[in-house]
């Protein structure tokens, strides 16, 4: 019979183990709920792989050998490896040992929009939870970089690209806004006339120079003046106010970071559009991040 190490399990090692602890064959395969024939076989079947008797009688019981008692230790730590492997790794945020670090990719809107409420539901926890956020410059970006782990999670628009490891979770819809400083602005210029001979902020994450606004009013055979683009919204505020220029934005801005600007509804059509999670399939069972996933969706079902 050919036999060698690689011939080894976890139920062999697990007998070895039983044995050793009992001191007794009869009570080693009582313990393990199986025939003592059984437990006789296994450990035949031990000796010859490991090429010891492992066990010699004394008296009623069975002494270890020399050998026995140097591997046990070494079995005993590869079997609790072993169920280590196969534990479900809890996490629970009320508990002050838990811990948990995230990496969360978001723009700025997200971090004015919904990185407060969930800041809030971390304070409140006992648990040690810190957050990192990294800017993301576009869907490319953010599929790689949740791919490779630099970041653990990202909340961006909602987009239609179907990547069959990344999971995607619908948070909320948003609409366009036009902001603006009233007091260099007698009345809204909410009409298409007036609104295209402004002077206009966007901003353009990432490498883009196109923006649907721009789109649509190309496509009504009309355009707009940019006096200024900038790479993040929340730039936009402090360069337009105490100016003409207006900046057409996601409405949620309001409450944040352009409050105390006038607004008012865009004077052309504008599909309303969602914010989305997104995470790589290897953290889908993964306790700390199912917690982050409902406590973002929790937060974002706050906004109304």
């Amino acid at each position: 019979m050919n036999i060698d190490e690689l011939d080894l399990d976890y139920r062999l090692l697990r007998l070895f183990l039983t044995i050793y602890d009992e001191g007794s064959v009869t009570a080693a395969a009582h313990r393990l709920d199986i025939g003592q024939p059984t437990v006789s076989h296994g450990l035949d079947r031990l000796r010859q792989i490991i090429g010891d008797p492992l066990f010699v009688r004394s008296g009623r019981s069975v002494a270890p050998t020399a050998h026995a008692d140097e591997i046990a230790p070494q079995v005993r730590s590869l079997l609790q490896g072993m169920h280590g492997l196969t534990r479900v790794v809890t996490f629970d945020p009320g508990n002050a040992d838990h811990s948990a670090r995230f990496v969360i990719g978001a723009n700025d809107y997200e971090v004015a929009v919904i990185l407060p409420a969930l800041m809030q539901r971390v304070q409140n926890c006992a648990a040690d939870i810190r957050l990192k956020v990294l800017p993301v410059p576009g869907l490319e970006r953010m599929v790689k970089w949740l791919r490779d782990g630099t970041i653990d999670h990202a909340i961006t628009i909602d987009s239609s690209g179907k990547h069959g490891d990344i999971t995607r979770q619908g948070l909320f819809r948003e609409r366009m806004r036009c902001f603006y400083d009233p007091a260099f602005h007698d009345t809204p210029p909410a009409t298409l006339d007036r609104y295209c001979a402004a002077s206009h902020a966007r901003v353009m994450i990432g490498a883009n120079d196109s923006s649907e606004v721009d789109d649509i009013l190309r496509s009504l055979g009309r355009s707009r003046r940019t006096a200024l683009q900038v790479p993040t919204f929340a730039s936009v505020a402090n360069l337009i106010r105490g100016t003409e220029i207006i900046a057409t934005l996601p409405s949620r801005l309001s409450g944040t970071m352009m409050q105390g600007f006038g607004e008012f509804d865009l004077p052309f059509e504008f599909r309303e559009y969602g914010f989305a999670q997104y995470w790589h399939v290897r953290n889908a069972a993964n306790a700390a991040h199912k917690w982050l996933r409902n406590e973002i969706f929790r937060a974002s079902r706050g906004l109304g």
